[in-house]
């Protein structure tokens, strides 16, 4: 079994084609989308080549491999546009671990359910993390399209274990084995 995982795309089509490129590369099972798919919020400028309604359709064309989570720019129309359902969040049974899939803006790496599992992902911060505690793996991908740790970035997660990459560079940033 094999994911790749992206967060906060931001209805950039340039930056959601770049990362399509890297599922066809990679060939995932599952696609993971940690949330904020379509809009930027009120927060962020648009993200370079913004264009939601292009993101929408090229999401869907992998909509039999997606399981995603809202983040908290979603709004009750992009599930009705969207091929895929957006969870409040999710659980996946994967490589003898439980994976905890959230946004981050109501759970966090800081408020979590205690009985989350064994992997917490999530994305919200535009910030790439992988750490482990208490014998747990806390993980988020930064994000695709507006990074603020200066790295559009993504993640995979295999039977090896967990990689944060660049998607401009493919540099592994950081990884840690199961």
């Amino acid at each position: 079994m094999k994911f790749i995982v992206g967060s906060d795309i931001h209805g950039s089509i340039y930056y959601a084609s770049l990362f399509k490129e890297k599922i066809e590369e990679y060939k995932p099972d599952k696609i993971i989308l940690l949330g904020d798919l379509y809009y930027n919020g009120a927060r962020n400028d648009p993200p370079k080549d913004y264009a939601p309604k292009k993101v929408v359709e090229l999401l869907n064309n992998y909509a039999d491999s997606i399981l995603a989570v809202k983040g908290n720019c979603e709004s009750h129309v992009d599930q009705t546009v969207s091929s895929f359902i957006i969870n409040d969040s999710l659980s996946i049974f994967a490589f003898n671990k439980t994976i905890f899939c959230t946004h981050g803006h109501i759970f966090s790496f800081d408020e979590h359910p205690h009985n989350f599992g064994d992997i917490f992902l999530q994305g919200h911060t535009h910030i790439s993390k992988l750490f482990k505690k208490d014998n747990k793996i806390f993980a988020n991908p930064g994000s695709i399209s507006i990074p603020k740790d200066d790295h559009h970035s993504y993640m995979t997660i295999s039977e090896e274990g967990i990689k944060i990459i660049d998607l401009l560079t493919g540099e592994i940033l950081n990884s840690l084995n199961f």
